[in-house]
């Protein structure tokens, strides 16, 4: 089964060296991808699996200069991603949150679909199929 993983980053460039380790690693390029700006993420992610509050959060994180990757993998690949990415920097979605919550921030709540999946700061969910095509 398919498997996205995302992560939110300091900034494009942190991002950008991660993806960089993640290629060098042999993860396929056109299986990552890096997100410096807020429009459209949300509609994405949630396409994706990840949960309403978790893809506002992302947003967040990219509104207030920050970066998210996305990848794109197999559930043998999602370890090794997931250590890769925890060396390269990534930063914790959770702390994140209740940090600008302590600033004002709402976020959303979404109750129909916990945030499960979590490994330390990466998200992982299972990539929802494509209805298969009809003629």
């Amino acid at each position: 089964m398919t498997k996205t993983v995302t992560s939110l980053f300091h900034t494009e460039q942190h991002a950008a060296a991660a993806a960089d380790r993640l290629e060098q690693a042999g993860i396929p390029r056109d299986t990552i991808d890096i997100w410096s700006t807020p429009h459209n993420l949300a509609p994405l992610l949630e396409d994706d699996g990840i949960s309403r509050s978790d893809a506002y959060a992302y947003v967040e994180g990219v509104i207030r200069g920050g970066s998210v990757i996305i990848v794109k993998c197999d559930d043998a690949e999602v370890g090794r991603i997931v250590g890769i990415l925890d060396q390269e920097g990534v930063l914790d979605l959770d702390e994140r949150q209740t940090a600008w919550r302590s600033e004002g921030w709402e976020g959303i709540v979404d109750a129909d679909r916990p945030d499960e999946g979590s490994h330390g700061r990466v998200r992982v969910r299972a990539h929802k199929p494509e209805p298969p095509v009809q003629e």
